[in-house]
């Protein structure tokens, strides 16, 4: 068993080392002529069904989008909704192949960062409850157990 590369040098064996170029993500946010066609692109390839006019109308109506990319490549996104007093947080999404490396805690940042610069008073999440500590980590999200979150879907 080989402890260091001085243990290896020593009983003539090769270790070959592999450096990974880290990946170099940058962040943005989207304004509101951001094009719909590459959030569909997105969409398509992490949580498909999301139709043109859909990705449309969420650039549109989103009061906040945070893009990761990879280059030019969208990887990761998260929106905010608010009405200048209270703000919700949706689709902190980010693509399989990206997972693990930060990627959405960072878009959870910004995203609360730019809603507490426009004076929120409270941000609002709703997750799963195998997620709540990932937004709990990520920006200090408080969980209430006497909170209960409804929805009503329009199929």
């Amino acid at each position: 068993m080989l402890r260091t590369s001085d243990d290896a040098e020593t009983l003539g064996e090769i270790i070959l080392i592999f450096i990974l170029k880290p990946m170099t993500i940058s962040y943005k946010k989207l304004s509101k002529n951001f094009p719909a066609k590459k959030l569909k692109i997105f969409y398509d390839e992490v949580f498909p069904g999301k139709t043109l006019r859909q990705c449309q109308n969420m650039i549109k109506h989103s009061s906040v989008i945070v893009g990761a990319f990879d280059k030019n490549t969208l990887v990761g996104i998260g929106r905010a909704l608010d009405d200048t007093v209270y703000a919700f947080i949706t689709d902190i999404i980010v693509n399989l192949k990206y997972h693990k490396r930060g990627i959405g805690t960072k878009i959870v940042k910004m995203l609360c960062d730019k809603l507490i610069k426009k004076n929120i008073k409270m941000i609002h999440c709703s997750t799963i409850k195998k997620l709540a500590p990932f937004y709990q980590s990520a920006a200090k999200f408080e969980y209430n157990s006497d909170d209960i979150t409804l929805y009503l879907k329009n199929f």
